[in-house]
């Protein structure tokens, strides 16, 4: 007896110490009282902090607008504060913190005007370099990279890629050349670790098929080298990310699709060598072990089985997505590829067709409707681990549920720390999370409500915005959003507040 109440006690311990891997904690927490309409945008600094920058009603004898920014340290302490003045003329379009300086990227607004700000925060001392970019054509902007001392804005003229590298020191800018002509989409601007850069475009070639071009320039903006992925005839490389391999080669990861079609039906991965040289590998969604883990038990049998039969008659079934590839994470001697599932979804809407409504004249009294574009729903994330060849080792995926969006944007974010991985993404009030082991799963999915900063405080879920979710630094991430809290207990606390709040989220 004693023998067996000691195993027992072993397989208890054993247990709990697997459910104990990677629990989420959230050891701090910053809180700013602000009103109806104060929002910050969140910038994470590595291990320098986080950036906190927002526009602020302007109290001073100014007609500029006025701009407040904070750095905050590890620990969630303010560090420092700085006010700054902008052009009223001036919008912000985007930021990038890099090289230990946040950026915030201006557009004018101002009709005729094509003119860029691009206005610079140390994080060392919170110091500012404020640039003006002379720009002459009007394009929509797409995104901007920061490399050596110049500035990396792309966007679109004419429905067209348009480039530019502007030097700061010799504030000349260069359009750069090799697609401008091209009827193409910008898919990356990559900045290498050799002081070269990449910009990745997907655009038909010369037999109109849909396929990734890879354009490498200099820090002067000369171009390098352009490659073409050679895509099988009936195969659209829609989609992809690069890394760049410690022998120059490169290391090519998207989604591939039938001819002509914005519907991928499986992951690619092509090996580049400095020549061009490639070697490309194809992945049908039906050969991943995990890809249908979302569904509902039932459902993924019924998938399973159709794939066991198709296989059974040597026939491949096809599946069709809408997957958005966002990250290629070099991880150890291995690399991640983490896309997310969803599908535009619509409502309908009716009406009864009153006396003085379109309705009732074009229906004369019917019921009318219509169908409106009503977000996109998430259905889940695949995560995949390639080795440098692109072989396949192993396939995860994690449910996504709830989540529906106006925009495209990333919710599900990694964390690669040996060979653990694990997946996480906030809605409402929950931070909710899994980690896998290759095609293993050690802890299922878990939900964490967002800590508050008092025993004593009180929310209700509708009075949470959650705005977004970032990698900070090693195996910490951030959240951070808006809170509504009423507290009736703690000393010096007021009754009911309004906060922005940072919340730090680390695995342990």
């Amino acid at each position: 007896m004693k023998s067996n109440g000691l195993i027992y006690c072993l397989c208890l311990c054993l247990v709990f110490t697997g459910s104990a891997i990677a629990q989420i904690a959230q050891p701090d927490r910053f809180e700013l009282e602000v009103d109806n309409h104060a929002g910050f945008v969140v910038a994470p600094a590595g291990e320098s902090g986080v950036f906190l920058f927002r526009e602020i009603e302007n109290t001073y004898n100014t007609t500029d607008n006025l701009w407040e920014v904070y750095l905050l340290d590890t620990a969630l302490n303010i560090k420092w504060r700085r006010e700054y003045f902008i052009n009223p003329n001036f919008i912000n379009i985007s930021h990038l913190f890099i090289d230990g300086t946040l950026h915030l990227l201006f557009s004018s607004k101002k009709q005729g005007d094509r003119s860029l700000s691009l206005v610079s925060f140390s994080v060392t001392s919170g110091e500012v370099d404020n640039y003006l970019i002379r720009n002459f054509i009007p394009f929509a902007f797409y995104d901007f990279k920061v490399i050596n001392n110049a500035v990396l804005i792309g966007g679109y003229f004419n429905y067209r890629p348009l480039v530019v590298l502007y030097n700061l020191d010799e504030q000349i800018p260069r359009v750069l050349p090799g697609f401008f002509n091209e009827r193409a989409q910008l898919i990356e601007m990559k900045v290498n670790d050799n002081s070269t850069f990449d910009i990745i475009l997907s655009g038909p070639d010369e037999e109109k098929n849909t396929t990734l071009f890879i354009n490498t320039f200099d820090v002067f903006g000369n171009l390098l080298k352009k490659i073409s992925l050679d895509s099988q005839r009936s195969k659209s490389l829609l989609f992809g990310r690069a890394e760049t391999l410690e022998n120059q080669n490169q290391l090519v990861a998207g989604v591939y699709g039938r001819r002509r079609s914005e519907y991928s039906r499986g992951v690619f991965v092509a090996n580049i060598n400095p020549y061009g040289e490639q070697k490309i590998k194809y992945y049908n969604y039906a050969e991943f072990e995990n890809f249908f883990n979302y569904m509902k038990a039932r459902r993924e049998r019924r998938v399973m089985s159709r794939i066991e039969r198709k296989k059974i008659k040597n026939k491949k079934i096809k599946f069709n997505y809408r997957l958005l590839v966002h990250e290629l994470i070099r991880h150890e001697d291995q690399y991640i590829l983490l896309g997310e599932a969803f599908y535009p979804k619509y409502k309908t809407i009716t009406g009864n067709g009153g006396l003085f409504s379109s309705g009732w004249a074009l229906n004369r009294g019917l019921h009318n409707s219509s169908i409106v574009f009503d977000g996109y729903r998430y259905t889940h994330a695949i995560i995949l681990g390639f080795d440098k060849q692109g072989n396949l080792l192993w396939d995860n995926s994690f449910e996504i549920n709830d989540v529906v969006s106006f925009e495209l944007e990333q919710f599900v974010h990694v964390n690669a720390s040996g060979d653990r991985v694990d997946l996480l993404y906030v809605f409402e009030d929950a931070i909710r999370s899994k980690t896998i082991k290759g095609n293993q799963v050690l802890e299922g999915k878990e939900e964490n409500k967002v800590r508050l900063k008092y025993d004593s405080d009180k929310i209700e879920e509708e009075n949470t915005k959650i705005n977004g979710l970032h990698k900070w630094y090693g195996d910490v991430f951030l959240t951070y959003g808006t809170q509504t809290i009423q507290n009736l207990r703690t000393e010096g606390v007021g009754l009911n507040r309004k906060v922005f709040f940072v919340n730090k989220v680390v695995f342990e």
